[in-house]
């Protein structure tokens, strides 16, 4: 009797045992998620405008001289201020200039003579040998050469200016964007020769509604966003001006070289709304489903604790949400889909991408 006893004892145990065993297999192991900061902070609405990267100073540049176009910068050539863009043949200028000075040698030679002779007739009208109509004729005739000799020289200044003008030059640092003519071909004054553009001063132009206008200022800062790049950079101008159609105002976001290539297509987060503050988190952290959305956020025991949410305001890569959010802990953002309500969870930070493990 005793020996039978003593074998359920041992029956009993071994089931305990096993039951004990079962209960700790059946507690999943703790699962690697990746995790990102809830934060407290002030919030705007953001509008996402296209808008369109522009060089600041664009320009097509003509010749001031007509004749045969001999030399053209290469499009791409980066060219100095002050360098040759191109150079238009100046030999008809050359045959002007030398007509410019043997007038001024002409005219040197006639206003010498016209005072030699205005002296001679001084003389005689001192001693009352000739009249005063005459000595008045030799100071006219003088005064006339005197002005034809001040205006050859001032051909000479204008010949002197279309020959250096026969050189187009840079009048900032520029890259050749485009040649609209080309060696060899005619050009007439003000005809345009090539488009040039300023690759270190760029800026987005952005076409706005207006109902934006109370929340933005000259100096703010806002997010400028393409494809493969974003920056945030400051609002350089605000033009409050809309048309009956579009509804539409212009800004102008300054940008460094070399943020956006010229001609990129961009988009700017303008806020349409004033700033309040709530708790914002990663798009990422939000669980999609049937009953509603949902966040994992761990707790001082690595528990990752389900709360539902509602959102409210999207800020670029985060979004706010309303619900029982300690703006103090960890959110999942990576392996939330899999979780259970106080799950362990083991975690890591700041990982572009993470393999989820059971």
């Amino acid at each position: 009797m005793k020996t039978f006893k003593a074998t359920l004892g041992v029956i009993a145990c071994l089931i305990s045992t096993h039951s004990l065993s079962q209960e700790a297999s059946d507690t999943p192991p703790p699962v690697l998620v990746q995790v990102e900061e809830a934060r407290a902070e002030s919030i705007t609405e953001l509008t996402w405008v296209p808008g369109t990267v522009l060089s600041q100073t664009d320009s097509n540049i003509a010749s001031e001289v007509d004749g045969r176009i001999t030399w053209m910068a290469q499009v791409g050539d980066v060219v100095q201020e002050g360098a040759v863009l191109a150079r238009i043949d100046d030999t008809r200028l050359q045959i002007t200039l030398n007509q410019n000075l043997s007038n001024i040698t002409q005219w040197e030679a006639q206003v010498d003579m016209y005072e030699k002779r205005l002296a001679r007739y001084e003389n005689l009208q001192a001693n009352n040998n000739t009249s005063r109509g005459e000595l008045e004729t030799v100071v006219a005739e003088l005064e006339n050469a005197r002005q034809a000799l001040e205006q050859a020289k001032l051909d000479k200044r204008f010949t002197d200016y279309q020959i250096a003008q026969s050189s187009v030059k840079a009048p900032f640092s520029a890259l050749v964007v485009e040649r609209i003519q080309m060696p060899g071909e005619y050009t007439a004054v003000g005809q345009n020769v090539m488009r040039i553009v300023n690759p270190d001063q760029i800026e987005v132009q952005v076409k706005a509604p207006l109902n934006v206008l109370p929340f933005i200022e000259r100096g703010m800062r806002v997010n400028v966003s393409s494809r493969d790049n974003m920056v945030t950079e400051s609002v350089r101008a605000i033009v409050p001006v809309g048309n009956e159609g579009s509804r539409m105002m212009e800004m102008r976001i300054a940008l460094q070289s070399g943020d956006f290539p010229i001609g990129s297509a961009v988009r700017v987060a303008v806020p349409s709304s004033h700033e309040h503050n709530g708790v914002t988190i990663p798009r990422d952290a939000l669980v999609l489903r049937k009953a509603g959305t949902f966040v994992y956020q761990l707790n001082s025991e690595n528990e990752a604790q389900q709360i539902k949410v509602e959102t409210g305001v999207g800020m670029g890569d985060r979004i706010e949400v309303f619900g029982d959010i300690d703006p103090d802990a960890l959110v999942v953002v990576r392996g939330a889909e899999r979780l259970r309500p106080g799950q362990k969870v083991r975690h890591e930070r700041g990982a572009d991408t993470l393999t989820v493990r059971n």
